[in-house]
């Protein structure tokens, strides 16, 4: 279904006269044009097929050249105004308030706060639909293009995790490592990453997030490789362990629990279940093994345009997993100030169950010292 008739849909299915989304996500999952620094736009459609996207005045020719015909593309400025582009000569709350007519329902989503969410919020309640769940569910299933586009992102990260193995050796920094990753999938025609990569060493990837350091390798260390590009448009996410000599006792087990909770994870995502159960099943897994409290994350989340978005596998969440949709499953085990471990998948739900697409790449890595 092309952008018109996605949005057609909603429109449709709501029962309302048009849309104003603001989250940039949502700006590139519709119009396939990719958005730089979070800039602000106002993507507007109604229910009689017109469709028009309104963006900073430097923003215009991209989208203008980047969209297909059928879209009106408006540059916003005050000051700015060249020749050869539509711009209009408003602020933003100017903009949606002229957008609305009365006694118009509009569709906004408010899952996601805006530098415009306050223009909205502000509306007439009965005049304001939720249209968040509707797009969401448009967004996590996913087409036979995106899960391609996603596939190929887990085919160059693999390639990237890799070559970062290859160079290897003690004394590296983490930063090192990093840009080794960074050249291998820039060399793979990749523009932009998933989010910024996490290589780190003991005891810095006893912290679930970090950032790449001159901390240097030691002769017996544990590497936390997370790491995802986008390809098309859409992200990859995994996590590796590369072994660099000899582990504690301590270490191989949480090594070994942890592998294991993914597989009782991916095995819980079944189509049809709540996608709050692998959760549970892991957490209770952790538990049953004296290790709960070392668990301090949800266990994965889906994958597409951005590379946190629902469905979110966590404790409690009522959303029912269905064919298409593609989400981490990724526990860990944290040992702060000492080491941590933590293994990840990209999986999507098919009929007959979960199929992982980035299996062929090793889970943990073995390098000689």
């Amino acid at each position: 279904m092309d952008l018109t008739g996605k949005l057609l849909s909603i429109i449709q299915d709501l029962k309302i006269d048009a849309l104003i989304l603001t989250a940039p996500d949502n700006a590139e999952y519709f119009t396939g044009v990719p958005t730089i620094a979070d800039s602000t736009q106002i993507l507007y459609a109604d229910k009689k097929g017109s469709v028009k996207i309104y963006v900073p005045v430097l923003e215009f020719y991209r989208f203008r050249d980047g969209l297909k015909e059928g879209v009106e593309v408006c540059g916003v400025s005050k000051s700015i105004k060249p020749d050869d582009a539509k711009v209009v000569d408003k602020d933003w709350k100017e903009i949606i308030n002229g957008l609305l007519k009365d006694n118009e329902k509009v569709g906004v989503d408010k899952s996601f706060p805006s530098t415009l969410s306050n223009v909205l919020s502000a509306l007439p309640g009965e005049k304001v639909v939720d249209a968040s769940s509707r797009i969401w569910k448009e967004r996590m299933v996913k087409t036979r293009e995106e899960v391609n586009a996603i596939k190929k992102a887990i085919e160059i990260t693999s390639k990237g995790v890799h070559t970062l193995a290859s160079m290897v050796t003690e004394g590296v920094t983490e930063a090192e490592l990093t840009g080794y990753f960074e050249e291998r999938v820039r060399m793979e025609g990749v523009s932009r990453y998933a989010f910024e990569p996490i290589i780190s060493f003991k005891p810095n990837n006893s912290y679930p997030h970090n950032i790449p350091t001159s901390r240097r390798l030691g002769g017996n260390d544990i590497i936390l490789v997370d790491v995802g590009v986008k390809y098309k448009g859409r992200c990859s996410d995994i996590t590796r362990i590369l072994r660099y000599g000899r582990l504690s006792e301590e270490e191989k087990k949480a090594l070994e629990l942890v592998e294991q909770a993914l597989y009782v994870g991916i095995e819980s995502a079944q189509p049809g279940v709540k996608a709050g159960e692998p959760a549970t099943k892991v957490v209770e897994f952790f538990e049953k093994n004296g290790v709960g409290k070392k668990f301090i994350h949800g266990l994965g989340h889906g994958i597409g345009v951005v590379v946190h978005e629902p469905p979110y596998l966590r404790l409690g969440s009522e959303t029912v997993l269905e064919p298409g949709m593609v989400f981490t499953v990724e526990p860990g085990l944290y040992y702060p100030g000492r080491f941590g471990v933590r293994l990840e998948e990209d999986v999507l739900i098919t009929k007959k169950g979960p199929r992982v697409l980035s299996r062929k790449l090793r889970l943990i890595i073995d390098l000689a010292r």
